[in-house]
């Protein structure tokens, strides 16, 4: 329909889109909808807006096309150990107790290791695949915290109109725990992509973090205090994952601009190979 869609346009089109869609999904199938909507958008967009979808050409720009090797071991200490920090954490403020492993946790690990990969590409193909690309015109900074903006926004109905998500707690202070830390991982994962030039490394770090707090809050910390633990310390967006969150975003910051003064080093990075 638009084949020359102007950046500018094209992320203002997808934003309104994916944030109407998120609105009417919300109470859908539990969410479900809303999960695989920033990736049913991306088509959408590049399927029936641009058309660019119908070049081969038109899909590299989404970052699938270099699997950015180099970052991932990093992607996975930045989230996955993050998150293990912050439980040792909650054990050593005394909210609660290290334990080993029982139950079902093996295949609860299993299925999240299947379901969760296809649940974090689904959300990073639109914000760090199809969006930031295209909101480069602000500058890197800029694009990552608009992204940030929307992926809040987007997530604000799975909250406030449901009880499945950040149910528990005091609602400002889960509100404002949750709108930092979903910055904080905006410019992690965002620095991840432009360093990398691939997607793969923040579809890495997004599933390693969910799985992670997911399988470590249910089977290895105790608590009589699980809003604290869950909600505020060392949950999905608690205050350790936050700080944590956000140190590893600015090391990966001062890298890149540690190493862009080097042309040859410069291209190792964006070339997306390990």
């Amino acid at each position: 329909m638009f084949p020359r869609l102007p950046d500018r346009t094209a992320s203002i089109v997808y934003i309104v889109l994916v944030l109407v869609v998120a609105l009417g999904t919300a109470n859908i199938a539990e969410g479900l909808l809303l999960a695989f909507s920033p990736l049913l958008v991306v088509l959408v967009m590049m399927l029936v807006v641009t058309r660019e979808g119908y070049r081969r050409d038109g899909w590299r720009p989404l970052g699938m096309t270099r699997l950015g090797l180099r970052y991932w071991p990093f992607a996975l200490l930045a989230t996955a150990g993050v998150s293990a920090l912050a439980i040792v954490g909650v054990a050593l403020a005394g909210a609660g107790s290290l334990t080993v492993p029982s139950g079902d946790w093996l295949q609860s690990s299993l299925i999240l290791c299947i379901t969760g990969p296809i649940l974090a590409f689904a959300e990073e193909i639109g914000w760090r695949g199809y969006l930031q690309p295209r909101l480069e015109f602000l500058g890197e900074r800029r694009a990552m915290l608009v992204v940030a903006v929307v992926w809040i926004c987007w997530h604000l109905p799975y909250i406030l109109l449901t009880p499945y998500y950040h149910a528990e707690g005091q609602r400002a202070l889960v509100l404002i725990l949750f709108g930092a830390a979903v910055v904080a991982f905006s410019f992690l994962f965002g620095y991840l992509r432009i360093r990398s030039g691939s997607v793969w490394p923040a579809v890495l770090a997004h599933f390693a973090h969910n799985a992670s707090f997911a399988v470590l809050a249910t089977y290895v910390i105790t608590t009589d205090h699980p809003v604290v633990v869950n909600e505020y310390l060392a949950g999905d967006t608690g205050l350790f994952v936050l700080v944590g969150t956000a140190a590893c975003a600015i090391a990966l910051a001062r890298r890149g601009a540690t190493v862009n003064g080097d042309p040859a080093e410069r291209s190792t990075l964006t070339s997306g190979r390990g």
